[in-house]
């Protein structure tokens, strides 16, 4: 009798979720940046590299949804005044947000994400682990070439990725990024 009940239940929910509602999930590429690593002498921190994101979510209606993102923002080496190389990080974020679509015409929407991000720096020459939580702000573009396909342009930012101690002193590095994805609506 229990199985049958929980089998109705799941039924029913699916059922009553609204007409629109989907599923979806994306791979995106770009340049991400960090800053605030520059100090005492040692250099490379404020670059920018390449970045990979994949990202998945829902969609509840045309306007509103709720979307899950790891992004992989790249390796920092780090470099002392004579250019020799000290250490390295490696920065990456994980985050939920709330996402807001406005249509502009039937292909092109304006997009936003506001949410919660928890950041990382994981590097070598006594820079360390080191975790932040961040706000997560982010806007974009999008274009659907079909109802389940889409491209997206975006900028995010991700806020404090983390602190630093090594030979440079002490201090904070923030991170963001560009980036343009496909997005696949099942």
């Amino acid at each position: 009798m229990k199985k049958i009940f929980s089998a109705c239940t799941i039924a029913a929910a699916f059922v009553a979720a609204p007409a629109f509602a989907q599923g979806y999930i994306g791979l995106g590429f770009g340049s991400s940046s960090t800053n605030g690593i520059n100090a005492g002498g040692v250099n490379g921190g404020n670059t920018n590299k390449g970045m990979v994101k994949v990202y998945g979510g829902f969609q509840f209606t045309p306007n509103w949804g709720l979307e899950a993102q790891y992004s992989d923002l790249g390796n920092r080496n780090l470099t002392n005044a004579a250019n020799v190389r000290i250490g390295d990080y490696k920065a990456s974020q994980l985050s939920i947000a709330a996402t807001g679509t406005l249509p502009l015409t039937s292909a092109f929407s304006l997009m936003g994400k506001l949410g919660i991000s928890g950041n990382s720096i994981r590097g070598s020459a006594g820079l360390g682990t080191s975790n932040a939580t961040s706000a997560l702000i982010g806007v974009g573009v999008s274009y659907s070439f079909t109802p389940a396909l889409s491209a997206r342009l975006e900028y995010e930012d991700f806020g404090k990725l983390g602190n630093y101690n090594n030979v440079a002193g002490t201090g904070s590095v923030k991170g963001n990024a560009y980036s343009i994805s496909l997005k696949y609506a099942f």
